[in-house]
């Protein structure tokens, strides 16, 4: 078994590849091998900017990793020597992991490693759209193209949604939603959003909107987008503050607010909830083998990891032609 390991590391605001020490195998353990991992951009620029200041994930950001099993601790029955695994942990050559169903799954024949580096942001879209409570008929507005408000855009159309509108400053971007299955999509740095889409609606606003940008700056459009009644969902890592009017745009139309933090998910079923956090990476796994949910085409950017820092530079400086960026191990 190897005991040494690279994995990437935070230090100040840059990104270092540097060599850590493997734990012994335990209980329920296995070694993989990596083949790659996505950088979350949403969240790992956040973190390497100190917006969401986190010690732990600095000194070990990601949890997108695809790789091989190459090595099972004897208590171990689910899993062997050569299967493909998707788990949920940091950027690194091996990781040591649980098989417990919310740690490590086992990818489909028919998904790739590529595409199985998504299944974590994928079911971030999906407990967000659970959270929105997306009803059939509805206008759902995803204000934020990144890779949550893609897979987004194609699982709302899943859920029932009759239209589906995408807001970013993006055209690439939007031009992908469009791919995806968006009806219209709207600039806002270039027309009226709200004018837009309330032409669109011939004046009713929509019912359900989902943020997935972190951006605070956009919860005023948000309630101005809204129909009356309207629910809004916020999933984006919104560590910053910023000032509200609530009474005009919020409280007399009588919208309603939700947070989807998705690692708040439950990892237990019960008669109440049975989509747990397994459950939801479980159904990703199985719609990305079926495909009902598409990702090969958000793959923008493939680093050796040995170029891993300068891939946080191009983050860190929000180049917005990047999207999915894989490091290959």
């Amino acid at each position: 078994m190897a005991t040494t390991y690279k994995k990437v590391t935070f230090v100040d605001e840059h990104a270092e590849l540097v060599d850590a020490q493997l734990p012994p195998l335990g209980e329920n353990q296995v070694l993989i091998k990596t083949i790659c991992s996505l950088i979350s951009p949403g969240t790992e620029r956040a973190a390497l900017t100190r917006v969401w200041d986190d010690a732990g994930f600095r000194a070990n950001p990601g949890y997108s990793l695809a790789g091989e099993v190459i090595e099972v601790d004897k208590s171990v029955k689910d899993f062997k020597v050569g299967d493909r695994v998707y788990s949920l942990i940091n950027h690194g050559n091996y990781a040591v992991v649980s098989t417990d169903p919310w740690v490590t799954l086992k990818i489909p024949d028919e998904v790739s490693y590529d595409e199985a580096t998504f299944t974590a942001l994928a079911s971030v879209a999906m407990h967000a759209l659970r959270r929105l409570q997306v009803q059939l008929g509805d206008t759902v507005v995803i204000i934020g193209a990144g890779i949550v408000g893609q897979i987004a855009t194609q699982l709302a159309r899943l859920n029932g949604a009759q239209k589906v509108i995408v807001l970013d400053m993006a055209d690439n971007r939007l031009a992908l939603a469009q791919s995806y299955g968006a009806d219209l999509t709207i600039n806002p740095a270039k027309e009226d959003a709200v004018d837009k889409l309330f032409a669109f609606t011939q004046g009713q606003g929509a019912p359900a909107i989902l943020e997935a940008t972190g951006n605070t700056k956009v919860l005023p459009m948000a309630f101005k987008l809204a129909a009356v009644g309207g629910r809004i969902c916020l999933a984006g890592v919104m560590e910053e503050p910023y000032p509200l009017a609530f009474h005009q745009e919020f409280l007399q139309r009588e919208l309603t607010l939700v947070a989807a933090h998705q690692p708040h998910c439950p990892v237990i079923e019960n008669i109440y909830y049975r989509w747990t956090q397994q459950e939801n990476r479980r159904l990703v796994l199985a719609m990305l083998a079926e495909g009902k949910i598409k990702v090969k085409e958000m793959i923008t950017n493939r680093f050796p990891a040995a170029k891993a820092p300068a891939a946080y530079e191009i983050i860190k400086a929000g180049d917005t032609d990047m999207l999915g960026a894989l490091l290959d191990w």
